[in-house]
């Protein structure tokens, strides 16, 4: 059935994964007087064509989500394969918490990047968005899909047996 609980959180996670795929999550940004020397930089998944000159986030990030919105969306139809749709939120959730380590292993190498190319006495600061928390809570959401599917796979198992 695809009016299941499972099916609200794995479209949730196709959400939240295509909100962080085409939003900034986070930004570095100097002191006011440096800004206009140093500029203002964005990390996000999908580099913005006409700043191609700023240093934005790695590609591989928007490969990542891009893939998870795929899965979540052949999940969301395979309502009739349990175990295919288990499967597919399984791989679903390592490639999330694959991006998240990425993204944390890439925000760490900006910072020193950025630490290294501002002028003396200025450290570049990062403002973490609202929008980063998404693919942590996706990773939670996905493993309530992966229980409610085995729940449900376990529902028409013990059906089968009654048979």
């Amino acid at each position: 059935m695809i009016q299941r609980i499972q099916t609200l959180y794995l479209a949730l996670v196709l959400i939240f994964s295509f909100v962080g795929l085409i939003s900034t999550s986070a930004e570095w940004t100097v002191a006011d007087k440096v800004v206009a020397d140093f500029g203002s930089f964005t990390f996000n998944a999908y580099p913005p064509l006409q700043a191609l000159d700023t240093i934005s986030g790695p590609w591989c990030l928007g490969i990542l989500l891009l893939i998870v919105i795929f899965l979540s969306a052949m999940s969301i139809m395979l309502f009739r394969k349990r175990m295919r749709q288990l499967r597919l939120t399984i791989v679903s959730t390592i490639l999330l918490v694959g991006y998240i380590a990425t993204y944390a292993a890439f925000a760490y190498y900006y910072q020193l990047h950025l630490e290294q190319a501002a002028p003396a006495g200025f450290t570049p600061t990062l403002h973490i968005k609202f929008i980063s928390a998404l693919q942590v809570i996706s990773v939670i959401l996905n493993c309530l899909a992966i229980q409610g599917i085995r729940k449900d796979e376990a529902l028409v198992r013990s059906l089968d047996r009654i048979r």
